[in-house]
C-alpha cells in the first residue's frame, strides 16, 4: 500500500501505463488476461465487513441498482449507467455473451482512466500508512466485472478487496439476520401523535447510541398518511439493509424502539421483529393539546412547510373522521395561516381516532407525562434502568 496520497492527476496517467493493460482489457470484458499476470486480490465476505464497520466500499453497479439498496456507507462508481446496463441485457438476450461483452468492452476502454480514478477517489486511494481500513469492490455477483475492476486497483499497487458473492451475498446476509434478530430487551415508546416519541427516542440515542434502532430515520417516513413530508423514503430493500446494520449494531443490557405498527408508508417491518416489539414493554407518552400542536407544526412546517402539506390534503377525504368536508376546512386554516388550529383539527379528527382504533389491545406498563423533552427522556430512562 502506497505511503503517501498522490493528486487524482497521476492516477489517470497511472492508469494508462501499458504494463497494466491485461488488467484494463479484464475490466472491459474483451480477453481473459493469463492467471501469471493476474494480481491475487482477497475476497471477503460480509459478515466480515459488518463486524468492522469501517470498510470503504465501492459498488460498481448501476445508478439505479445502486438506488435501489446497497451496502450502507458504500459509495457508487458506475461501471454502466442505467441505459448502457439496459442495452448490454438486450444484447445478451439476443446476441448472446460474447456479443453483450464486446459491446460492453468497447465503452469501458474508452472511459478506462476516468473509472479507475472515480474507483480512486471512492475507496480514498492511495492511503496514508496508518490507514488500515479495508477497501472493497462491490458488484451484483462478484463476478468478472468486479473482480476486473479490484485487480486493475490491485495492479495499480493498491490494497484492495472483493465482496465474496457480491451485492446478492450481502442480500442474502440481511435476510438471514432480519429473519433472527432478537434484540436484547427491547422497550418501545408509543403514544398519540405530536407526544414526542421520535424526539425521546433520538434523545435516548444521543446518551446510549448502541441501545436505539430509529425506524422512522432507517425508512425515511413518520408511518402516516401524511409520514412522507420532508423525508426521503426509502425502497424496502434499502429499508431492511439499514434495520439489519441497526440491530447488528445494538449493543448493551435493554433496547428502545419507537412503536410504528407494521408498516412505515410501503415498507414494513419483518414479522418476528413486528411480534417481539409488539410483546415487549410499552411506555406511553402523554401531553396537552397544546403541547402536541406545537411538536406536530414544528416537525411538519419545518419539514416541507404549508405547500407540501397542501398538496397531500386531498387523500385525506377517503378517511371517514375527515371527509371532503374536512379537506376543505382544513386547506381553509392552512391557507389562511392558522396551522396550530389545522394541527388542532388533524389530531383530533385523524391521528387520535386512528390510534386508538389500532392501538387498543397493547397493554401499557408505563405512562410518562411530557412537558419538556429533557425531563421525559430522563424519566423514560429511569424507568428501564429500575427494571434492570
Amino acid at each position: 500500500m502506497a505511503v503517501a496520497r498522490l493528486d487524482d492527476s497521476w492516477a489517470c496517467r497511472h492508469s494508462h501505463n501499458p504494463m497494466h493493460a491485461p488488467a484494463v482489457e479484464s475490466v472491459a470484458g474483451t480477453r481473459r488476461t493469463p492467471v501469471q499476470q493476474t494480481p491475487l486480490v482477497p475476497q471477503v465476505a460480509w459478515p466480515e465487513l459488518a463486524i468492522s464497520g469501517q470498510a470503504l466500499v465501492a459498488d460498481v453497479r448501476s445508478p439505479r441498482e445502486f438506488g435501489e439498496d446497497h451496502v450502507p456507507g458504500a459509495k457508487s462508481v458506475p461501471l454502466f449507467s442505467d441505459a448502457e446496463r439496459a442495452i448490454v441485457g438486450t444484447i445478451y438476450r439476443r446476441a448472446g455473451a460474447e456479443s453483450a461483452r464486446a459491446w460492453g468492452g468497447e465503452r469501458v476502454r474508452a472511459r478506462i482512466a476516468e473509472f479507475a480514478c472515480a474507483l480512486e477517489r471512492a475507496l480514498e486511494l492511495p492511503a496514508i500508512s496508518s490507514d488500515t481500513r479495508p477497501r472493497v469492490v462491490c458488484f451484483a455477483r462478484g463476478g468478472e466485472r468486479s473482480a476486473a475492476a479490484a485487480q486493475h486497483l490491485a495492479a495499480l499497487g493498491h490494497s484492495i478487496a472483493q465482496l465474496r458473492g457480491g451485492y446478492r451475498a450481502f442480500r442474502e446476509a440481511v435476510r438471514a439476520t432480519l429473519q433472527t434478530a432478537a434484540p436484547a430487551a427491547p422497550y418501545v415508546l408509543n403514544g398519540l401523535t405530536g407526544t414526542g416519541k421520535t424526539l425521546v427516542l433520538r434523545a435516548v440515542r444521543r446518551r446510549f447510541p448502541t441501545r436505539v434502532v430509529d425506524l422512522e430515520g432507517i425508512a425515511g417516513h413518520r408511518s402516516s398518511i401524511l409520514g412522507d413530508i420532508g423525508l426521503e423514503p426509502v425502497s424496502q430493500k434499502r429499508f431492511e439493509s439499514g434495520l439489519a446494520a441497526a440491530l447488528r449494531a445494538l449493543a448493551g443490557p435493554w433496547s428502545l424502539f419507537e412503536w410504528e405498527g407494521r408498516r412505515l408508508g410501503d415498507r414494513e417491518l419483518p414479522r418476528l421483529l413486528y411480534e417481539r416489539l409488539r410483546a415487549a414493554p410499552h411506555i406511553e407518552l402523554r401531553a396537552d393539546l397544546a403541547t402536541r400542536v406545537r411538536i406536530l407544526c414544528d416537525e411538519y412546517l419545518a419539514a416541507g412547510g404549508a405547500t407540501a402539506i397542501l398538496a397531500r390534503l386531498p387523500s385525506l377525504a377517503a378517511f371517514p373522521w375527515i371527509g371532503t368536508d374536512g379537506v376543505r376546512e382544513l386547506t381553509r386554516l392552512i391557507e389562511t395561516d392558522r396551522s396550530e388550529e389545522a394541527a388542532a383539527f388533524l389530531l383530533e379528527r385523524h391521528y387520535d381516532p386512528r390510534y386508538r382504533h389500532g392501538h387498543r389491545d397493547i397493554p401499557v406498563a408505563h405512562v410518562v407525562q411530557v412537558r419538556d423533552i429533557d425531563a421525559a427522556t430522563d424519566a423514560v430512562i429511569a424507568w428501564i434502568e429500575e427494571r434492570r
